[in-house]
């Protein structure tokens, strides 16, 4: 680019009115024309700025014999595949030597304006081809890296829903008829209650695991509802949202530390709700009976943090970066239940939403401990629906 920021052929010659001759040439081309008599400050100007075309004079290259001019400008990346034309004498051996040097037109002086312009027309036109080709080839390229995620996704799904939706179906079901059966030989039969309360717990599990992925999908297509307010308490907020987990507790012990700076945020309610609810699930999942669980939050500077630490099983230290993405972290939990992963991806979407970040800290055997943080200025919804980032 020139100074005023416009594609320019630069022209290398020995005089200020020689390279004037071919100006017009050049601005009839479309181009404005940079002229240049000093090799210095050829080589100066062409370390930051590109030309769409060099015509280069022998005079003016060989004011420095001992650099091969051509070669020298060729190893330039920038420069690698930017048309080159040399005016030369009719000189077979000058000829061959710029040549193998990487000009792309080798033109005989004295030769006439317009025999330069054909030339440079049809390398830029080249040029342009190759482009239009480049452009091609990474759009394909984009198009069959896009068109297998999709493949890989659609089949990881199929292998969820085979594994993830298969295990709490079967065990409604079983749970459903050993009540059924229960009834019909003692309709006072103790129990009861008891089966019908896993059966539901296990229907909310599939009921959240549904609403995941749909949501999930809303979200990265900037279709999900996002309205902050402010929040009265963070500590009730938390309470709630472990109340949403399916199955409740389940003989976990359950902590809530939220510091008096942390209590009143602004956020979306129903957001932050699951993704605290889904933290504390994922902490179920991979926590034992009697386990320790806790959820805390504070101010650090212009974010608050808020957390679920657990005592469980841990994260291996190669899977922490990929467990917000959907089904690729998919491990068993303790409980040998297929773990895809798609809550965590809400969760990520979700905070990102609200301006956030989330990551994990962890030791296998250990425990682990996620941590998010929402910012103290929440930013506005968009108007324009424009999909989430990430994910």
């Amino acid at each position: 680019m020139t100074a005023s920021g416009q594609p320019f052929v630069l022209i290398a010659m020995t005089t200020d009115e020689r390279g004037e001759g071919l100006r017009g040439i050049v601005e009839e081309s479309g181009f404005e024309a940079a002229i240049f008599t000093d090799v210095e400050a050829l080589l100066y100007h062409t370390r930051a700025s590109v030309p769409e075309a060099l015509v280069v004079e022998h005079g003016l290259a060989e004011k420095v014999p001992q650099l091969d001019l051509v070669a020298l400008l060729r190893r330039r990346k920038a420069l690698a595949d930017v048309p080159f034309i040399y005016l030369g004498p009719e000189e077979p051996h000058v000829q061959a030597a710029v040549v193998s040097s990487g000009v792309d037109a080798y033109l005989s002086l004295p030769t006439r304006p317009e025999v330069v312009k054909a030339h440079l027309r049809r390398l830029l036109d080249r040029r342009q081809t190759e482009r239009t080709l480049r452009q091609a080839l990474e759009h394909s390229r984009s198009f069959e890296q896009a068109y297998k995620e999709s493949e890989r996704v659609k089949d990881d799904l199929i292998h969820m829903l085979v594994h993830d939706l298969k295990s709490p179906i079967a065990s409604v079901m079983g749970l459903l008829d050993h009540s059924l059966e229960m009834i019909k030989a003692d309709p006072g039969e103790a129990g009861i209650e008891e089966l019908l309360g896993l059966a539901r717990s296990e229907s909310q599990h599939l009921l959240n695991l549904a609403a995941n992925i749909l949501d999930v999908r809303r979200m990265k297509e900037g279709h999900m509802p996002f309205e902050p307010k402010e929040i009265g308490s963070l500590t009730e907020l938390a309470k709630e949202s472990l109340g949403d987990v399916s199955g409740g507790p389940r003989d976990r012990n359950f902590g809530f530390l939220v510091r008096p700076e942390a209590e009143h945020l602004r956020a979306d309610p129903k957001l932050l709700r699951r993704v605290i609810a889904n933290l504390m699930a994922n902490a179920i999942k991979h926590t034992r009976r009697g386990g320790y669980i806790d959820f805390r939050a504070w101010r650090q500077d212009d974010d608050f943090i808020l957390s679920v630490r657990d005592d469980g099983e841990g994260i291996p230290e190669a899977d922490q970066k990929r467990v917000f993405n959907a089904f690729e972290q998919s491990r068993h939990t303790v409980h040998d239940r297929y773990d895809t992963g798609m809550g965590l991806t809400f969760c990520k979407l979700a905070v990102e939403k609200h301006g956030g970040r989330i990551w994990v800290e962890s030791k296998v055997g250990r425990g682990s401990t996620f941590f998010f943080t929402i910012p103290a200025n929440v930013p506005a919804p968009a108007e324009d629906g424009v999909a989430i980032a990430g994910g």
